[in-house]
């Protein structure tokens, strides 16, 4: 008996469960559905930081050729190395050295089938914060005939900080225009939602053009293919998305109020 009780208040109550209305729809939809006999009142401001990059990416292509294919290995290992200990003894942290992956290409001569020499490209990316630093890199391409500056990125590491702020911003204007309303018609403003807007960054029209017109040294295309390649071939940075030295961060927020009083 007592089963049977237990299975029958199972029943009901997933019977109930599966009763509960599903909600759909727009925010708007959403505000009537959860405040039916309330007047809403939606509320928007916006705000907006320039911010210059603190840390810039500077890519290094380091280039061997010898007949053998291991002595040309080893020759570009000891010169990245030989850079490393320059560039660390110039102030540059040993961590914010890197070698990427490399590529060898054989060099076929115009009737040969076996490769006159062989050629090792590789990739060093440095990571600097002061113009300084980025001098030291350039006396290291300028001595040295086998390396070359390729590319150099800008990075915000105080991202995260400048989209809060600009969402501060943006809300602090709201109960600005708030405090106008409530002072001016004599009602209260009780939040009741918040949606936002119009979160991001972007270069800023100064730094975009200057983006266009930078030319950045870089090897012909030959100079990374030809020959075969294994699984781990050097293949030049893709460039995902533009680099700015300056940015622009900006934030739209609404906030849903719920309005209490009559007004004067």
């Amino acid at each position: 008996m007592r089963k049977i009780l237990l299975f029958t208040l199972l029943t009901a109550f997933s019977c109930l469960a599966m009763a509960q209305p599903e909600i759909k729809g727009n925010p708007e939809d959403l505000r009537q559905f959860l405040h039916p006999g309330d007047k809403i009142v939606s509320l928007y401001a916006e705000a907006e930081e320039k911010a210059y990059s603190d840390k810039a990416v500077i890519s290094l292509v380091v280039t061997t050729e010898d007949k053998l294919l291991s002595d040309s290995l080893a020759q570009n290992s000891r010169l990245r190395q030989r850079i490393t200990e320059q560039l660390v003894a110039a102030g540059i942290d040993r961590e914010n050295i890197k070698s990427s992956k490399f590529s060898t290409s054989p060099q076929y001569g115009w009737f040969g089938r076996k490769p006159n020499s062989y050629k090792v490209v590789n990739r060093m990316a440095v990571s600097i914060f002061e113009e300084t630093q980025l001098q030291e890199i350039a006396a290291v391409a300028d001595s040295n005939k086998e390396v070359e500056l390729s590319d150099t990125t800008f990075e915000h590491t105080k991202k995260e900080e400048l989209e809060h702020l600009v969402e501060e911003q943006a809300l602090a204007k709201v109960n600005k225009q708030r405090a106008f309303y409530e002072k001016n018609l004599g009602i209260r403003l009780t939040p009741i939602g918040l949606r936002k807007a119009n979160i991001g960054h972007g270069g800023t029209h100064g730094a975009v053009m200057l983006e266009e017109v930078v030319v950045t040294a870089s090897r012909k295309s030959g100079a990374y293919q030809g020959g075969s390649r294994g699984a781990d071939a050097y293949e030049p940075p893709l460039r995902q998305e533009p680099s700015f030295d300056e940015v622009q961060y900006k934030a739209g927020i609404y906030v849903d109020f719920k309005i209490d009083g009559n007004g004067k």
